[in-house]
């Protein structure tokens, strides 16, 4: 994180309760520190911002984000394959066919670094349903093997930075 990050930090300007200052939010294993940083008490709104800054570095040293790895593993409620990133599926365009028309697979789903998912599919109809299930069992785990660093749940929202090379050349082009 770069030091003018604005991450978990927003601006409350507000003229009918007279409220302006920084606002922090950080939320860590299910708990969310808020501090709100007034620019009168603080002497203004560049000394209030420092030290919102200074308390969200602060929160985030002491309450770490998730790893890959432990993001990845999180039961969510409507889970009902009883593994995490592990579901049955059905194609879309064969659900309102008769069932044994319709085409099954089992899929299983991990997160890139980039905040992107990547997806992949075993057919029941070929493999079998244990086989299907096993096989994704399998990408899943050998996929989360070679998964390291700090979960990022904003990656998803920023777009890529690209290189100024990139540009050139598509003006060129």
């Amino acid at each position: 994180m770069s030091r003018g990050s604005v991450y978990g930090i927003s601006r409350v300007d507000n003229e009918v309760s007279r409220t302006h200052g920084w606002l922090v939010t950080i939320q860590r294993r299910g708990v969310i520190h808020r501090k709100h940083f007034s620019d009168g008490v603080h002497g203004g709104k560049q000394k209030s911002f420092a030290a919102a800054k200074g308390y969200r570095d602060e929160v985030i040293t002491n309450h770490p984000p998730f790893s890959m790895r432990e993001y990845s593993n999180i039961v969510k409620k409507n889970n009902r394959s009883g593994v995490v990133g592990v579901c049955r599926y059905c194609a879309s365009e064969t659900r309102d066919l008769p069932e044994d028309k319709q085409r099954w697979f089992w899929v299983a789903s991990w997160p890139l670094p980039d905040g992107r998912r990547k997806r992949v599919k075993f057919s029941v109809k070929k493999y079998g349903e244990e086989g299907a299930f096993k096989m994704a069992l399998k990408a899943r785990k050998d996929a989360l093997r070679g998964l390291d660093g700090a979960f990022d749940p904003g990656a998803v929202r920023r777009k890529p930075v690209r290189r100024r090379t990139e540009a050139v050349h598509k003006l060129a082009a």
